[in-house]
């Protein structure tokens, strides 16, 4: 082999070549591909970052659900207890206001039976002679009741 100019301008302009191409070309490659790297680490971090936030909100949201659920049923017990209360009190008054007016009912019944009762005390002496005049066939008038035997008779007391 033989080194001649040619040989010489070959390697010079090979050289020049990979200068120019090293300029030209790979150079703004590399960095192009260093940026796209780059970004794509930044995305990888960022997704991951944001992987990180949403189980962070997921959870939070969770344990939200759980404290509203709790509140919630707290609440709920809460009312149901206030209704369990209000109708016990409303069944109190009713059982009450029933009871007194059962004993006023009881008291008027009472009255009139006595008032009754006086009535015919009083018309016992009329009775006893109409009696003894069907029986006898003339009419006698009885005097002086006993009104111990006739409150016996009548009040059903024992004596």
């Amino acid at each position: 082999m033989e080194f001649n100019g040619t040989f010489l301008a070959t390697i010079i302009s090979f050289l020049v070549f990979v200068f120019l191409m090293n300029k030209i070309l790979y150079v703004p490659m590399r960095k192009i591909v260093n940026e796209r790297r780059e970004v794509v680490e930044g995305n990888y971090s960022a997704a991951a970052e944001n992987d990180k936030k949403a189980e962070e909100l997921v959870t939070e949201r969770e344990e939200k659900l759980v404290g509203a659920k709790d509140e919630a049923r707290r609440q709920y017990n809460e009312l149901l207890d206030g209704f369990k209360a209000e109708k016990s009190e409303i069944i109190q008054s009713a059982q009450e206001k029933s009871k007194t007016e059962l004993e006023e009912a009881y008291k008027d019944l009472n009255n009139v039976s006595n008032n009754a009762k006086e009535s015919l005390k009083g018309s016992m002496n009329d009775f006893a002679n109409d009696i003894v005049e069907k029986v006898l066939g003339y009419r006698s008038e009885i005097q002086g009741f006993d009104n111990e035997t006739v409150d016996k008779i009548l009040y059903n007391q024992e004596g």
